[in-house]
């Protein structure tokens, strides 16, 4: 290449190099500062030096008031929300099968029988004994066991009331007779009031009425005391008539106090064993408590069925659930009503937590349970992802994530658009996502956050808006 050639190659160069200087001084943009962002550098002046002080155009945005949740998501198994395994009460050989794997039951179903002959013998001997009891006690607490004595109590009794009622005659007979107390009171008392006279005057006429007194009182006396002893007679007959009879009520009252709580147990444990041996031929027969399909069947005709071992499992699968494990800090942040979200393949299905174990199982987490909403095609047994809102903030004032920059020592900032100028602002942070972070301090919904980087901008550097924003 000769000379001529080269000076002119070198000449180009050079007008393309200052063109560009002049087309970079005109556009002034900047990209955004989590990106490929705009310069928003200024060119060289016209005498080739860079401009000083010139502003660096800016985008901005405001925070938004949104509804902020922090998600993880788990393994679940799905299952029905109620399966039961059922055990026989009662081991023995199988009878009867009624079900099958797959079929639908009732609650209430006859499932199937063991061999009761055992049982139903054991059923007799109870019954038998259970009525012999009874047989017995009652002969006790009717007294026949002591006869003897009640015999005694009761001729006792009779004899005292036929002493008692000849009492009763006789006073009647002698109340019927002349004898007349009313007239007997007045002389005794006609008697003691002319004594009492005679000492305080010991006159003749005194001494005569004392004496007339006395004659006709003591004609009276002895009707008096033949009737006095008829009254004492009927009183004594009477009182020994009650107390044979209180004597024989006190013997009975006695017997019953030191029997009844013999009796009483003697009682309850035959219909205890009655009722038990009743309950073992029952136990031979088992049923659905629930309704729903067989899931598996684990007995076969005429062979031994165990109480050890599962002879059915039922699955009510109108409500099917999933139960997921959580870790001590995840399930703090669970409540039992929330929503979680069951995801497999690309069905996506809502689910609402029921039950939160307290205790955590043997590799130290905790079994989460919850019912699928809606109707969903998962089958039992399959694993579908479970994504659950570990934190959540209502109403958070948010701003993107890639507006946030962290000084020297970890705190987060951001720059903030003020009269032209950016503007510092530390601000606490909460919940964040992968795209928007929560501000609790620092900023206002007003605040004007700028989104666009550029190497020279920073705390106080001269800032304009882009047109439109």
């Amino acid at each position: 290449m000769n000379l001529k050639r080269m000076t002119s190659l070198a000449l180009a160069a050079a007008l393309i190099l200052a063109a560009g200087g002049c087309s970079g001084a005109s556009s002034g943009q900047a990209g955004g500062q989590g990106g490929a962002r705009d310069s928003g550098l200024a060119g060289p002046g016209g005498d080739g030096s860079p401009a000083e002080n010139q502003a660096i155009s800016v985008n901005t945005t405001l925070p938004t008031v949104e509804d902020l949740s922090l998600t993880t998501d788990y393994i679940g198994t799905v299952k029905a929300a109620e399966s039961v395994n059922i055990y026989p009460k009662s081991s023995g050989t199988v009878t009867a099968v009624y079900f099958e794997a797959g079929q639908q039951v009732d609650a209430g179903d006859l499932l199937f029988t063991v061999d009761s002959t055992d049982a139903e013998l054991a059923l007799e001997r109870a019954k038998v004994t259970y009525d012999q009891t009874l047989r017995n006690i009652d002969v006790e607490e009717s007294g026949s066991g002591n006869a003897l004595t009640i015999l005694n109590y009761e001729s006792a009794i009779e004899t005292a009331r036929q002493s008692y009622e000849r009492a009763r005659d006789n006073l009647d007979l002698a109340s019927d007779d002349d004898f007349d107390m009313s007239e007997f009171r007045k002389v005794r008392k006609r008697w003691k009031d002319a004594t009492k006279a005679y000492d305080r005057a010991q006159t003749d006429e005194t001494w005569s009425e004392l004496l007339e007194a006395e004659d006709d009182y003591y004609e009276l006396l002895d009707d008096y005391t033949d009737y006095q002893d008829y009254v004492t007679s009927f009183e004594n007959a009477y009182t020994d008539y009650e107390e044979a009879l209180e004597k024989y009520e006190i013997y009975k009252s006695q017997q019953v106090g030191e029997n009844t709580g013999s009796y009483e147990l003697q009682r309850q444990a035959a219909e205890l064993t009655y009722q038990s041996a009743l309950k073992a031929v029952e136990d031979t027969r088992v049923y659905a408590p629930i309704g729903g399909v067989v899931e598996t069947k684990n007995i076969t005709l005429h062979e031994n069925a165990s109480t050890q071992s599962s002879a059915y499992t039922i699955s009510n699968k109108d409500v099917m659930s999933i139960e997921f494990n959580v870790s001590a800090d995840g399930v703090s942040t669970l409540n039992i009503g929330d929503t979680v979200t069951v995801t497999k393949g690309s069905g996506s299905y809502e689910a609402t937590v029921v039950e939160i174990d307290s205790k955590a199982n043997s590799v130290g987490l905790f079994p989460v349970t919850a019912n699928l909403v809606d109707d969903s095609p998962l089958l039992s047994g399959v694993s579908a992802k479970v994504t659950a809102a570990t934190q959540s903030a209502e109403d958070a004032l948010v701003i993107p994530v890639d507006t946030i920059t962290y000084d020297a020592d970890g705190s987060p900032y951001v720059l903030v658009y003020e009269d032209g100028k950016a503007v510092q602002i530390h601000v606490t942070l909460g919940i964040t996502t992968r795209s928007y972070a929560q501000v609790t301090e620092g900023l206002t919904s007003d605040s004007l956050v700028i989104t666009t980087w550029h190497p020279d901008l920073a705390d106080g550097a001269a800032v304009s808006l882009k047109s439109g924003v």
